[in-house]
């Protein structure tokens, strides 16, 4: 009987250690705390800190509600100039463009740093950006109304400033290799690699309603998904490009993004989020899934089970709603 009890004992406490490792609410980290090291090898990003949020819900991951700054921390300590453009790392990490600030970085849904950019070789210093991307070799390019940012590896910063009209652009995402960027400027689309080269493209030819690009997404499926403030576009892996979604009424898109096989895309548009289903097997539909939340840059999570949106300087958070 003894040896039994001893047997069952030892199961006890296997039992209680297994349910312990594997409940989400063990791996969150508290708001004063957000030690890197404890979590891993673990997707913390898709299991701690959104499993319990049901579909169409979010919750603010770092910021404070209508409060501006720029400071370093966990979570609601954390404080944003205005938030725009967020990308979503491979290792899960955010960056995010402030237009009025530096570049930010999130890790694990909480941990708040700046990358401070030095100035550039000739003594351009950086003042903000509009939106943000990164290739797998860690070199971030960031695009605003005057000038492409491009940082490399090796703590330098690289400034081209714009020559003149068509040369302003907003969009930026990088390639889904992961080798190089996709920009936008004011009328066309471009590739650029990390060292600065630009990659020969064939031009747009979507008409005189092609200008004024606000967004950007480059997909798995070959097809870069393009935005002005009221129409969307396409541009085929061969050069091909269209106004696609005719049929639906945009206002003030600020943002785009497309799931790695295309089939959904999701756009920021009058400061809500809409979901287009963009099947060809299906006829196209259009649905508000955030309303009333000042949604101003969109990513989507690796997962693509968690849409990813900041709020500008209305409200200077940085959110993640489960899809």
């Amino acid at each position: 009987m003894k040896k039994f009890l001893a047997i069952c004992s030892v199961l006890l406490l296997v039992l209680s250690f297994s349910c312990k490792k594997n409940n989400p609410a063990e791996l969150t980290h508290g708001p004063e705390q957000a030690t890197i090291s404890d979590t891993a090898g673990l997707n913390v990003i898709d299991v701690a800190y959104s499993q319990l949020l049901a579909p169409g819900q979010f919750r603010v991951i770092a910021g404070k509600l209508n409060s501006k700054g720029e400071i370093d921390g966990n979570r609601y300590k954390a404080r944003f100039l205005s938030p725009a453009g967020i990308f979503v790392n491979p290792d899960g990490s955010l960056l995010v463009a402030d237009n009025s600030g530096n570049i930010r970085k999130i890790q694990h849904d909480t941990v708040v740093t700046t990358i401070h950019f030095p100035l550039d070789p000739d003594g351009f210093k950086f003042g903000g950006g509009f939106d943000v991307a990164a290739t797998k070799d860690g070199t971030i390019l960031v695009t605003d109304f005057n000038a492409l940012w491009r940082y490399t590896p090796d703590g330098v910063l690289h400034f081209r400033g714009v020559t003149g009209h068509d040369d302003v652009g907003q969009g930026v995402d990088k390639d889904p290799s992961g080798n190089f960027f996709w920009y936008t400027t004011f009328t066309q689309l471009f590739a650029l690699k990390p060292n600065g080269e630009e990659i020969p493209t064939k031009p747009l030819t979507a008409g005189p309603n092609a200008s004024g690009f606000t967004g950007l997404s480059a997909s798995n499926n070959g097809v870069k998904y393009i935005t002005t403030s009221s129409r969307v576009f396409k541009y085929t892996k061969s050069g091909v490009s269209a106004q696609i979604f005719t049929d639906f009424t945009f206002n003030n898109i600020s943002s785009i993004v497309s799931t790695r096989d295309g089939f959904k895309v999701y756009i920021a548009d009058g400061r809500n989020i809409k979901m287009i289903s963009n099947n060809s097997k299906y006829p196209k539909t259009i649905k508000t899934i955030l309303s009333g939340q000042h949604a101003v840059g969109i990513a989507l999570s690796n997962s693509e089970k968690y849409l990813y949106f900041t709020t500008g300087s209305e409200y200077n958070t940085i959110n993640k709603l489960t899809l």
